[in-house]
């Protein structure tokens, strides 16, 4: 019954709380500029990687970021939970662009800041299309110095499931030359793919050596990135 309690308590306080700091910062956003607006959505990342210590009881470690390149990259992460979407933007010394579903920005309040920090929203609809939209946009955001998360298995996997990464980041990083960085955590240990936290844990977040998109082919880079994930994946 605590337990259960804990669970929902927690949830209401996250979307509660988002709701509302959402419909704050919206209200600042005409008044300040790209940095700005991400600062400013950090901050609530930041205050729910601290309220996640204390309810549910969730902590986190990072492990690795001496690894990120001084300039921009493009890191291609495991999704397990929705607790990396959350917590990234808190834990990383770097701003990060997300790669993510077009259906996102639909979302009241929360759809509405996540159009005004400038990502990367990729549309579902011609491959070929969605393929040359998201490598624009992208390149954009990494002409501005961007760290360009991708989730390469395209939705969220249990922590389980061994890495299956489709083409698209590794064929980004080949067209734009931008280095690639693997990154592995056990979130799904903690916070399903499709759920709730309901236990305390810890999370482990591992940052991997970067990986050079020039002079390599895209099977030796994808070769290499998946068996670094996959051996980094046994150890969590």
């Amino acid at each position: 019954m605590r337990t259960k309690f804990i669970k929902w308590f927690f949830i209401v306080c996250l979307l509660g709380s988002g709701t509302v700091y959402s419909a704050l910062i919206l209200l600042l956003f005409p008044f300040v500029g790209r940095a700005g607006r991400y600062w400013l959505a950090a901050q609530w990342c930041r205050a729910m990687v601290a309220w996640m210590r204390w309810l549910p009881g969730v902590t986190c470690s990072v492990e690795g970021l001496e690894h990120l390149p001084a300039g921009p990259s493009i890191l291609l992460c495991r999704h397990e939970s929705t607790w990396e979407t959350l917590a990234f933007l808190a834990l990383f010394p770097r701003r990060i662009s997300f790669v993510f579903k077009e259906d996102l920005l639909r979302i009241p309040f929360f759809g509405w800041v996540l159009r005004g920090l400038d990502m990367v929203s990729l549309n579902r609809g011609s491959p070929r299309q969605a393929h040359q939209a998201v490598t624009q946009e992208c390149a954009a955001r990494l002409a501005k110095g961007d760290v360009v998360v991708i989730f390469p298995e395209g939705t969220r996997v249990p922590h389980d499931a061994p890495p299956r990464l489709t083409s698209g980041g590794i064929r980004l990083a080949c067209a734009t030359g931008a280095p690639v960085v693997p990154v592995v955590h056990n979130a799904g240990k903690v916070w399903p793919a499709k759920g709730w936290p309901d236990r305390k844990g810890h999370i482990r977040v591992v940052v991997g050596p970067e990986f050079s998109s020039r002079e390599t082919s895209q099977q030796d880079l994808s070769r290499a990135v998946h068996d670094w994930m996959k051996t980094a994946l046994l150890e969590l």
